[in-house]
């Protein structure tokens, strides 16, 4: 069995006395795309921020590529984030600088390839997320699906072995969605990629996933509550995730507080009628 391209073991990051990650535990495997997924706040982007090494947890040991980042200098931490890329929920694109001058960034910053090389690739990376001959537009004059479809492109301008990606799908139309789906299917079956990926479209999720894992909300926050195949999170028995996959209003997961602790926490005394 190799190694395993992620590995998190016992995963605790308090902010205060608040837990927003507790006792994580997963692994990712060669070519896996692994989904991560549950309710707004359950802690699914401060998981990705710590698995990229952006923050640092309470407790728990994270490696990638076999190599502990928690307490990895942050030189060598910098040189080991070359081997991956990473799609940012908003493009994160510099406004100052063209589409192609945004892709091209990380093969300027880090390669020494000639600049018609740079120029090839360039096209290359926006030919394969639909965007040929929009090299010269500034950010703010495509629109906001085109700017992820460009913050893809650069996260994979230097053919990383790994690639996360912050919903990279919300905002884009079906026919879109379908080919960055189909994108990210090439990169992990056909060229042996691995990818992580946040995300809250199910059809994308159920569509691209090897792996999923599902953290809850409530009591069970930051807390993975099922973990597996599409077709074991599909077929599972909790309440929540069946909750969350089909989008019901009704569930464990509450819409609201109920109207009596409402008031309570509104005014902080009991409400006269319970008196």
């Amino acid at each position: 069995m190799s190694e395993p391209i992620i590995e998190v073991r016992d995963l605790v990051r308090k902010f205060g006395s608040r837990s927003v990650l507790n006792g994580i535990s997963f692994t990712v495997e060669k070519g896996d795309t692994l989904i991560i997924m549950g309710g707004s706040g359950c802690g699914k982007s401060t998981l990705l921020r710590h698995i990229i090494g952006s923050l640092k947890p309470t407790s728990g040991s994270i490696k990638i590529f076999g190599r502990e980042i928690t307490t990895m200098p942050p030189k060598e931490l910098e040189q080991l984030r070359l081997r991956f890329g990473m799609n940012f929920q908003f493009g994160a694109l510099l406004q100052s600088l063209t589409v192609g001058e945004n892709v091209a960034l990380p093969l300027l910053e880090n390669s020494r390839v000639d600049p018609s090389i740079v120029d090839l690739v360039v096209k290359l990376k926006l030919e394969l997320v639909g965007l040929t001959g929009f090299e010269h537009l500034k950010p703010s004059e495509i629109s906001g699906g085109m700017r992820k479809r460009v913050g893809l492109a650069r996260a994979v301008a230097l053919d990383p072995e790994l690639l996360f990606s912050d919903e990279p799908t919300s905002g884009l139309d079906p026919i879109m969605t379908a080919v960055i789906d189909q994108f990210t299917i090439d990169l992990t079956r056909k060229l042996g990629m691995t990818a992580v990926v946040v995300t809250h479209d199910m059809v994308s999720a159920f569509h691209i996933a090897t792996k999923m894992i599902v953290l809850g909300a409530g009591e069970k926050q930051g807390q993975i509550i099922a973990m597996g195949t599409p077709d074991e999170i599909r077929n599972s028995p909790n309440a929540e995730v069946q909750q969350f996959i089909n989008g019901e209003p009704d569930g464990p997961i509450p819409l609201k507080l109920a109207p009596e602790d409402y008031i309570t926490r509104l005014i902080g005394r009991p409400h006269r009628e319970d008196l």
